[in-house]
């Protein structure tokens, strides 16, 4: 009798453990498929930022329809940290704009000695909006009376700060700059200590629609003339427009603006950047839903505006939907 239950024991234990095997084997939730994925570290913007929130939601969707890789969102300081960054190799993937990645690439600029060869461009969102905003209470009404004011170009390290201070220094504003990171100038602007404060945002850019709620804000725009200056300078500077109540009560705004990118590392393997990029445009839709701002982004932007070359994996996919890649958008290594 004691032999038929030990042999009865046995038949349990290893009926179990085929039944564990096997649960884990078919579950993509176990943890052998776990393992499998692939962990990304996605380097974006100050979390007051309107881009923030596009990354995260970007994340979201693309981790609930690529369960092979897992992409966790990191606060910084802004794209010139980024492509920083991802050239150490701290972060895979990161959030970079059309000025920071031509001047990485190519060694100049900011990044002069300091090339970044190994930045692949993976897919685009839209279009940046310059804010330069001043308190209404200050009786700031136009760039040349910020002369003397102390003033923040935008969040340290960021490519509005970079982008401010090019433009001020065409157009011959002078002003004297409250360097500081993004949430810190908004508090500093609220109390009175500095007249106004910036960053190449999305609109409406949450950081801003605070500040205007406490202080009621007022955004300084360009004449057509400034703007025609300031492309000539810069051509990957183009003219936007902030439409009128953007911000409750607050006029139309003539401004500047550049494509923002989503960046990655040449060494990210093919596969995995090609179903990243794949998911992101076949799920635009979902994720417009939640950030309308890039409603009317495709894939068509991403190859024509790069200025910097596309991940081969990323290439693989817009030749694969049909598209003319310009030669400087395709890197060394697919050539």
């Amino acid at each position: 009798m004691q032999k038929v239950m030990n042999h009865k024991k046995k038949l349990w234990l290893v009926f179990f453990l085929l039944f564990f095997t096997g649960f884990f084997w078919v579950n993509p939730e176990g943890s052998v498929a776990q393992e499998k994925k692939t962990l990304l570290r996605l380097g974006a913007v100050p979390s007051g930022s309107g881009w923030y929130f596009w990354l995260s939601q970007t994340a979201t969707v693309i981790n609930r329809n690529l369960p092979t890789v897992e992409i966790s969102v990191r606060e910084t300081g802004g794209t010139r940290e980024n492509t920083i960054r991802m050239s150490k190799d701290e972060l895979e993937m990161g959030l970079t704009e059309a000025l920071v990645a031509y001047e990485a690439y190519r060694g100049i600029g900011r990044f002069e000695g300091k090339a970044t060869p190994n930045l692949r461009l993976l897919w685009t969102g839209a279009t940046g909006f310059m804010h330069w905003a001043v308190a209404r209470d200050g009786g700031i009404k136009t760039f040349e009376e910020l002369e003397g004011k102390l003033f923040n170009p935008s969040t340290v390290g960021g490519g509005g700060e970079y982008i401010t201070e090019k433009v001020f220094e065409v157009l011959g504003f002078k002003t004297k700059f409250y360097r500081a990171k993004l949430a810190d100038a908004a508090e500093a602007f609220k109390d009175g200590r500095i007249a106004g404060f910036s960053y190449n945002g999305t609109l409406p850019t949450p950081i801003f629609v605070e500040a205007h709620a406490f202080r009621p804000i007022r955004l300084l725009s360009l004449r057509e003339d400034q703007v025609k200056k300031v492309s000539e300078a810069y051509p990957f500077l183009v003219r936007t427009v902030i439409p009128a109540n953007t911000y409750k009560d607050v006029p139309e705004a003539v401004t500047m603006g550049l494509f923002n990118y989503v960046g990655a590392n040449k060494g990210l393997p093919d596969g995995v950047v090609y179903d990243m990029v794949r998911t992101y445009w076949n799920n635009l839709p979902e994720i417009a839903k939640a950030f309308p701002l890039v409603a009317k982004s495709k894939p068509e932007d991403m190859p024509l505006s790069a200025t910097a070359p596309l991940h081969r994996g990323a290439l693989k996919y817009y030749r694969e939907i049909g598209l003319k890649i310009p030669k400087e958008a395709i890197p060394p290594e697919a050539q």
